[in-house]
């Protein structure tokens, strides 16, 4: 995808108002760390056990999250080493997220118009904008993941070629395992806008690389197939992870969460627990919209749900949180619906919407700069 001058536009406006907006440089930084052990030729960490969480096996500390946010970090660490700036590298590659939301809109036809207030919504009226300029340990994946989705979509819904269908596809799995839930749907998809089923074939390559990474990785940490991480985590209880009991509580947060309400200014709180995404980004009712009849609608809605039962059956909420990250792997696939929501001109509704979107996550993110999240 060559870089034309809209797209250009974009993406610098994006990394200038994510740098501006960005938070100071936390010392979660997984993802420096593992890079910097890649490229010194071994896996494990240095793990500091009084603030970083990892897996501990014997004497050797691992990071917990996939790796291809430390593999993109890699330059930046080759160059600045351990003091390499993660939040820094986050606000780079949220900036291409934000630049390919506006591609994905334009190749789905959208006018100008509706392009750059959906760009809009999805850059600052999301916790996208968040996760993306604190860039720490939990934040890097879940973003890097969002951009590589993003991508696949792109070339799913113009030239869709499987070859790189696969490859975006199968990066996007390597920054986030969940998201391999929604690839069936994506190549049937494919497969449904005339491509034969030996074209098909091309998806597999890029996975089966992946595939294989992922299994020499664990058999390196854990001498075992799967990836077993938090197994090891330090002073935690095992075993139990998931599990349909955490499902209504894991609802609660996604849908109904509200910020803290007490006398002390400015009167409202995100609370650390986390806040509901009807709370943070109410503009994403209008992926209901488009009517489910058509298969590209149903499809989407198909991934957003699956790529989310990870995070919605998890026994932990994704709490130290403004909004509800866990689901924003999803916001790709809901996108799209908004945009097939869309009237020809943009209506008055979507405008309120995405007005008060961005004015509730500008306003959390204000608030996280100045004060922090509320106690639980």
């Amino acid at each position: 995808m060559k870089l034309r001058k809209p797209e250009t536009l974009v993406f610098l406006l994006a990394l200038i108002f994510y740098a501006a907006t960005m938070f100071p440089e936390s010392p979660y930084n997984e993802q420096v760390r593992q890079a910097y052990a890649f490229l010194h030729g071994h896996v494990q960490i240095d793990a500091p056990n009084s603030f970083l969480e990892h897996a501990q096996v014997g004497p050797y500390s691992y990071a917990l999250h996939p790796p291809l946010a430390p593999i993109l970090l890699m330059p930046f660490v080759a160059i600045w080493g351990m003091s390499t700036n993660q939040t820094m590298c986050s606000v780079l590659i949220a900036a291409v997220g934000v630049m390919l939301a506006w591609t994905l809109f334009k190749r789905l036809e959208l006018p100008t118009e509706q392009c750059v207030w959906l760009t809009v919504f999805f850059g600052i009226g999301t916790i996208f904008w968040y996760e993306g300029t604190i860039g720490t340990t939990w934040a890097l994946p879940i973003v890097t993941c969002a951009v590589f989705l993003l991508a696949m979509l792109i070339e799913l819904f113009g030239a869709n070629r499987p070859l790189w269908i696969g490859i975006w596809g199968a990066l996007a799995c390597l920054a986030r395992y969940d998201a391999a839930l929604a690839m069936p749907v994506i190549a049937l998809l494919s497969m449904r806008k005339e491509r034969t089923i030996s074209e098909m074939l091309w998806i597999a390559p890029a996975f089966l690389v992946v595939g294989v990474f992922f299994v020499w990785l664990n058999e390196v940490r854990y001498n075992n197939f799967f990836d077993q991480g938090l197994e090891y985590i330090p002073n935690v209880a095992h075993g139990h992870w998931s599990g349909v009991q955490y499902l209504p509580g894991n609802l609660y947060t996604l849908l109904f969460m509200a910020p803290k309400v007490d006398g002390t200014f400015p009167y409202l709180h995100p609370s650390f627990a986390g806040q509901a995404l009807t709370l943070t980004s109410p503009a994403f009712v209008l992926a209901l919209r488009p009517s489910f009849k058509r298969l590209e609608v149903s499809a989407m809605g198909l991934c957003a749900v699956l790529i989310s039962i990870p995070s919605l059956v998890h026994s932990t909420n994704g709490f130290a949180q403004f909004g509800a990250r866990f689901y924003i792997q999803a916001y790709p696939f809901l996108l799209v619906m908004l945009a097939m929501g869309m009237p020809r001109k943009t209506d008055q509704l979507t405008k309120i919407l995405i007005v008060v979107s961005v004015i509730l996550v500008a306003f959390g993110v204000w608030h996280v700069h100045e004060w922090g999240l509320a106690g639980p």
